[in-house]
């Protein structure tokens, strides 16, 4: 397990801006961060980020999310959105959270919002 810092990564969509660039920086960035010495505590996902905690198997940024979770990162998906997207029984990394986790989390780390 690789070192973690008191941050946290706050995910608030599936892409980094918009379309098929959007996809490919989301992708570069968590690579990128995968391959840090440092990692941050923890990953959250909101809104349409959770659709890349429950994307196909093959998807490289799943792959990417679980080589993060491998390496001692906790990711959370938002409960609320996974039920709004239909995709609980589809969530692959990390665990469902709730408002009050995701609160206290925000609230007692260092966050970095993308």
């Amino acid at each position: 397990m690789q070192n973690t810092l008191n941050k946290t990564v706050f995910l608030k969509a599936d892409k980094i801006g918009e379309g098929d660039l959007g996809s490919i920086l989301i992708k570069g960035f968590l690579n990128a961060m995968s391959e840090q010495e440092n990692l941050p505590e923890s990953i959250l996902c909101v809104n349409s980020a959770v659709l890349l905690t429950t994307a196909n198997e093959e998807d490289e940024v799943l792959q990417i999310l679980k080589k993060l979770e491998n390496k001692g990162v906790k990711i959370y998906s938002c409960g609320t959105c996974l039920d709004y997207y239909n995709k609980r029984d589809e969530l692959k990394v990390g665990v469902a959270g709730n408002a009050m986790d995701t609160i206290a989390t925000l609230l007692n780390t260092n966050t970095v919002t993308l």
